[in-house]
Parts: C-alpha cells; sequence; structure tokens
C-alpha cells in the first residue's frame, strides 16, 4: 500500500484571531476595578474663586481595598488660600443615604477660575460629615511643572495626622 502525501497550503492566521484576544486583555488591564460611591453634581455655592487652575493629578499607589462595601475616592487638590496641596486618594466607607460631589473646576465669563473640593452630600444636596478612611494611597512628591514647564508652588501632600501616625508615618 503506498500512502501519498498532498501538500497543504498553510492558511494565514487571520489578525482579528490574533489581535482580538490581545485587545481584549489590553482593554481589560486599562479598567478599573476600583468600586466607586454613588455620584452627585457639585452645587454652585460650593464653588470658590481660585488664582490658578489645579496643577495635574500626582501618582498614586492605590493600597488594596480594606473591607466589603468600602469604595475609592481618587486623590484630587486642595486648595490651601494661595497654593494647591495634594489629598491623597482613600478608600471610605460610603455615607449612609449620601452621595459623592467630585471635585471639580470650571472658568465664568471673564477667564476666572472657580473651583469645589470633593465633598459628600445628603439627599437635600448638603455637605455631610466625610467618613474616617480606612486606608490612604501612597502619593508622589515630585515637583510639578505649569503648562510652559515652570516649576508650580504647591503645598505638601495633605496629611490626616491621626491617620498618618496610625499608619506608621512621621507627622
Amino acid at each position: 500500500m503506498t500512502r501519498t502525501l498532498r501538500s497543504v497550503a498553510a492558511k494565514p492566521v487571520s489578525f482579528s484571531f490574533v489581535l482580538a484576544p490581545l485587545l481584549a486583555v489590553a482593554l481589560w488591564a486599562c479598567v478599573s476595578e476600583l468600586p466607586t460611591p454613588h455620584y452627585v453634581a457639585q452645587p454652585a455655592s460650593a464653588l470658590v474663586h481660585v488664582h490658578t487652575p489645579p496643577p495635574p493629578a500626582r501618582v498614586e499607589t492605590v493600597p488594596a481595598k480594606p473591607a466589603s462595601g468600602a469604595v475609592w475616592l481618587d486623590g484630587e487638590w486642595a486648595w490651601q488660600g494661595r497654593k494647591w496641596a495634594w489629598r491623597r486618594g482613600q478608600w471610605v466607607m460610603p455615607p449612609s443615604g449620601a452621595k459623592y460631589s467630585p471635585w471639580t473646576q470650571t472658568r465664568d465669563l471673564n477667564g476666572d477660575v472657580w473651583f469645589a473640593s470633593g465633598a459628600w452630600r445628603n439627599a437635600a444636596g448638603e455637605e455631610v460629615t466625610p467618613p474616617e478612611a480606612l486606608a490612604v494611597a501612597e502619593a508622589g512628591r515630585s515637583e510639578v511643572t505649569d503648562a510652559n514647564g515652570e516649576k508650580e508652588e504647591t503645598g505638601r501632600n495633605v496629611r490626616d495626622t491621626k491617620r498618618d501616625r496610625d499608619a506608621g508615618e512621621k507627622p
């Protein structure tokens, strides 16, 4: 019995067959798995006049989720009257019945900058006492440069002395 070997032409591999799984993995890596609170818009009354918009966000390392039901609040710049200081991101338990108003900025018709810090609000839109942080991000302390490449004067990272002491940091 004689066997004949047939030549089988190699089929070209479809790019979509190869790239689709790679694209799915890349997109999955970019999706945040951090649970966030329910959001509500800032009321106009929360806006304060500031002389310059906040700098770009600092890079933060997010600690592991400390408890079931905890939500993540991103770090944000806080206006200190003359300059900006970084308020580190944190894990918190949302206050009952409250929603979170993330920080925002806007400009008026004259180009003046108005800013509102992140705050928890009740159903009537009133600010409520923020919950204690369960865990806090590590934030970079690099210099901040403005759009012209010049060093921007900012304050230190905002610290909650009691929380930092509990975490073993020096005040």
